[in-house]
């Protein structure tokens, strides 16, 4: 009889660890569905000490799986040492090599297994510099890059890009402008980027810095930029690794 007992609280307790790690495993999910959830996840603490994340997630559209390389880079940040700086948005708008660039090419090289698909999530100047890499013979020789989303970048004119890029801008962010292409290619400037209003009439700073996070005016974008898309990411975000910060 004790036997029996013993084995049946043992059996009990087996099942009480079963659902305390699936109700973990659940908790330490993170599921992407819109814009708006992926840039707060980029961009919503505003932590631009941090120019470069990288973490392994699942890309999943309808009922297709795929393992990507979340490689996520931020906007401006004046700080003494690190490659987000404003110094760095000259030779990037002229798709000229810079320090932004290099951190980020010889991490991915260094801590992303050959043969991986990548996809950047991107604000401002991070955006920049996913455009520029997005065309680098070493990049593409290595990975699959397969999708470059940025909000509040400026397009870059670049050669054999590889992968969809979706450029998101606010109607009053002015940053998306800042490159020659406005000049020199106007139409991809202008009309190849999804634009919605977030009401910023007289505050730029607040269309280049908080339009993206809103629910309200870039909710209809799935979590690749696409309106009316479907397509969601799914990470754990304990698995995220930070890099360059000063």
């Amino acid at each position: 009889m004790k036997k029996r007992i013993i084995a049946l609280l043992l059996c009990l307790a087996l099942l009480c660890a079963g659902f305390c790690m699936t109700a973990w495993a659940a908790e330490s999910e993170t599921v992407c569905k819109t814009v708006p959830e992926v840039m707060r996840f980029l961009i919503g603490d505003r932590n631009y000490t941090v120019p470069l994340r990288i973490l392994p997630a699942v890309l999943s559209e309808s009922e297709e799986e795929t393992p990507v390389y979340l490689i996520a880079m931020v906007g401006v940040k004046p700080v003494k040492g690190q490659v987000n700086v404003v110094q760095t948005c000259f030779p990037a708008a002229f798709n000229k090599e810079n320090v932004y660039f290099d951190l980020v090419k010889q991490t991915v090289l260094a801590e992303v297994p050959a043969g991986s698909r990548l996809v950047f999530v991107c604000h401002s100047l991070g955006g920049m510099v996913a455009q520029q890499l997005r065309a680098d013979d070493a990049l593409k020789e290595q990975y699959e890059i397969l999708h470059v989303l940025t909000a509040g970048s400026p397009f870059i004119m670049t050669k054999g890009g590889e992968g969809t890029l979706v450029r998101l801008a606010d109607q009053y962010d002015l940053i998306p402008l800042l490159s020659p292409a406005t000049v020199l290619k106007p139409a991809a400037q202008f009309r190849q980027v999804c634009r919605e209003n977030g009401g910023y009439v007289f505050n730029p700073d607040a269309a280049h810095n908080l339009s993206y996070l809103r629910e309200d005016v870039w909710g209809a974008y799935d979590a690749l930029g696409v309106k009316n898309g479907n397509t969601s990411l799914c990470f754990d975000a304990s698995l995220l690794r930070e890099f360059g910060a000063a």
